[in-house]
Formats: C-alpha cells, sequence, structure tokens
C-alpha cells in the first residue's frame, strides 16, 4: 500500500469530527438529565440568612455597623460591609461638604443593594456614578425587610443627621403595603436575622393561616420560537438560568394570600388591603411633612416585582399589574411629590431585549436590573433638581 493511500482524506476525518462531537454531546446531554432529575429529587436548602441587623430601642431594627460578611447567592460571593453609621455604604461623615446636595434613599432590600456583585453596582452606586460628584453625594440607608413606618423612623433618627437636601424613598410594589400595615415591630431579631413575628401578623390578621408556602405564578408560553426549540435539550435548559436567557414570561393572576406580591394588584381592593394602602399613604404623607418642615425635597420612585415586569398580560379581568404603584402614584400627584414609577422602564427593556433583570430563583434585581434602575434614577433625579433649581431662579 503506498504512503498516499495511508493518508486520511479530508472527508474521513471530517467524519471522525462528527462522530467525536456527536458522542461528546450525547454524554453532555446525559449528564444533564441526570443532573436535571437529581435536582428534582433534592429538597431546596434553607433560606440565606446572615447577621445582618440589631434591634432599635425606640422599635424596628437597624443595619449593625461594621459589618464584613460574604453572602454566597447563586455562586457568586458576595461581599457586604457597612460603615460605622450601619449603612452599607462607604465611611461617610455628618457634616457634608460645601456647595454639595446630599441625595439620602430610604428603602428595601432592593435598596441595600440584594444582589448587586458591589454596593458601587446597586442602583444607589449607580445612580451616584452617574450624576455630578462635585454638586451631589449619594447616602445609602436601604434595610431589608423596611417598610415605610420603619424608613419614616430611620428619617426621623439617622438620616437627618447627615442633613440630606433630598429624600429618595423608593417604595416596592411587592410588600411595602404590607409591611407597613404590620407596623415597626413586625419581625423578630434572632441571632442577627429578621423574622417575620407570627404573633404580630396574627394580631393584624386574625384569620391568618400557615402561608410559608410561596404563591409561584406559572410560567406563560416563552414568546421566543428558538428558546422553545432550544428547550428541547437538558444542556441548554441548564444553561438558560446561566446565561438569564431563560424564558421569564408569567402568565399573572391576582393571589389571595396578603403576604404574596401579586396580591397588591388585583380589584377590587378588600377591606383590610384597602386600610392596608391608607396607613401605608399616611405614613408617606407625615415623611412629606416632617421632610418639607425641614426644608428637605422627599421623592418617591417606584420599584416593580418581578410578577409585575414579566406578566404575560398587564391587566385582565380581576388585576392590573400597574395597580399599587398607580395608589401611591395619585398620592404623590396630589402632595406636589416627584413621582417615578419604573415598571415601564423595567418591562420595556424586558419586551424589546427578552433579557432577564432578575436573580434566577430570587426576588431580587441581578446587575442589568441594578444598572437599568439606577440610570433611569439618575435621569429623573436631574429633571427634577433642574426644575426646582428654574423655580428658585425665578423668585
Amino acid at each position: 500500500m503506498s504512503d498516499e493511500a495511508r493518508v486520511p482524506t479530508w472527508g474521513s476525518k471530517t467524519l471522525v469530527l462528527v462522530v467525536s462531537l456527536a458522542a461528546c454531546l450525547s454524554v453532555l446531554e446525559n449528564a444533564a438529565r441526570w443532573l436535571e432529575r437529581h435536582r428534582a429529587r433534592t429538597p431546596a436548602g434553607p433560606p440565606l440568612t446572615l447577621a445582618l441587623v440589631e434591634a432599635n430601642p425606640t422599635g424596628s431594627y437597624r443595619l449593625k455597623p461594621g459589618l464584613d460578611l460574604i453572602a454566597s447567592v447563586g455562586g457568586r460571593r458576595i461581599p457586604i460591609r457597612t460603615n460605622s453609621h450601619g449603612m452599607r455604604w462607604r465611611e461617610v461623615g455628618l457634616e457634608k461638604r460645601a456647595g454639595v446636595k446630599r441625595i439620602a434613599f430610604l428603602g428595601d432590600s432592593f435598596t441595600f443593594g440584594c444582589w448587586s456583585d458591589t454596593v458601587e453596582q446597586s442602583f444607589v452606586g449607580v445612580f451616584e456614578s452617574r450624576i455630578d460628584r462635585g454638586r451631589f453625594e449619594a447616602l445609602n440607608f436601604g434595610v431589608g425587610g423596611y417598610g415605610l413606618d420603619d424608613m419614616e423612623l430611620l428619617l426621623r433618627e439617622q438620616a437627618l443627621l447627615f442633613a440630606p437636601d433630598y429624600v429618595i424613598v423608593m417604595f416596592f410594589d411587592g410588600n411595602d403595603f404590607r409591611d407597613t400595615y404590620f407596623g415597626v415591630n413586625k419581625y423578630r431579631i434572632v441571632d442577627g436575622a429578621a423574622h417575620l413575628n407570627p404573633d404580630v401578623v396574627k394580631q393584624r390578621i386574625p384569620e391568618y393561616t400557615d402561608e410559608s408556602h410561596p404563591f409561584v405564578l406559572a410560567p406563560t408560553a416563552d414568546p421566543s420560537a428558538v428558546r422553545r426549540w432550544l428547550r428541547h435539550w437538558a444542556t441548554v435548559r441548564l444553561l438558560f438560568p446561566a446565561l438569564s436567557r431563560d424564558n421569564p414570561w408569567l402568565a399573572f393572576r391576582p393571589s389571595h394570600y396578603f403576604t404574596s406580591f401579586s396580591y397588591w394588584s388585583q380589584f377590587p381592593y378588600s377591606e383590610r388591603a384597602a386600610e392596608a394602602r391608607q396607613v401605608s399613604l399616611a405614613t408617606l404623607d407625615r415623611m412629606r411633612a416632617f421632610c418639607a418642615e425641614r426644608g428637605v425635597r422627599l421623592l418617591v420612585a417606584a420599584l416593580p416585582a418581578r410578577e409585575q415586569v414579566y406578566s404575560s398580560s398587564e391587566s385582565g379581568a380581576y388585576f392590573d399589574i400597574g395597580l399599587p404603584q398607580a395608589f401611591v402614584a395619585a398620592f404623590a400627584a396630589d402632595k406636589g411629590i416627584p413621582f417615578l414609577d419604573l415598571l415601564p422602564v423595567l418591562r420595556r427593556h424586558a419586551l424589546d431585549n427578552g433579557s432577564q433583570l432578575y436573580v434566577p430563583g430570587d426576588i431580587h434585581l441581578n446587575g442589568l436590573g441594578h444598572r437599568l434602575v439606577g440610570e433611569a434614577l439618575q435621569r429623573w433625579f436631574e429633571h427634577v433638581d433642574g426644575e426646582q433649581e428654574a423655580t428658585l431662579a425665578h423668585r
């Protein structure tokens, strides 16, 4: 046999390559299917708990000062550090620089920065990175689990000491009506973690039953034909969440659970829901009056829940995804409070780009979600500040 005959042809090389690739893909696909079955049989672990907070003597609770922890979320290691004032923020003094306006952010875990890789990549950090640092300084007073009443107490006792010129209240559509209705002592502090106090819940809702199982909305048909085809393979199904490309769209239906995020988008509101709404708006009004008496401008921005952003329908026979923030918007308009609804910003991006804006398996924004919110807040705030400057100039 000649040497020429022993040399493999391009055709045979290609065949060997194709067969090898097919064998590798088959092994990978079988491994992915085994992993899916294993995950389905494995119970979910306990929720993430960190020793972050301590009881406040006058009610509610605060972040511990001087924290330096690492949280593990979705395989990512996220540093959590607080300054000497118990803020998840850089070290700041009470006195501000001459000629600089301070903007104090009040809110819950979203404002705190769950789960941005760093506090600089949280929406408050993104906001500050985009404003004129020679004229403005942002302060982050976000604490996980806070309702408006907790924010009001922190405003009076701590945030005001930093002489803010603006206070931005980040209202979360998913549970701020609920958390405010339960009051400032709604949580028990156990080993540095806040746990909803069932005695308080039972007192506010006498007919309360165990709602420990979360209300989960069912996914709707994936609008992407390509994704629908690719999801036939387990390998792709496992990769989609990691790449933030999985189908996020949900068939919205309101829950009858008072503690569920979708509860607040149904109509008509129950008597208790209406009471919770009024308690919350009254709290916002006290904050507005408190700020106004001290020459501080109050602003309100509404953060949507994932269920609102990815609802396949904006409204139905018994729901409207824009309902909870609509009540706040009407109140703000009546009181002359600048208001921003962030639902259109996030929903428009989700519709146009098909990307995930929340951490897989979690209620909180991912890095992209934080960036979009921070950018929208910066544009809105500069517009509000510009209008105020123009008004003062014409007086």
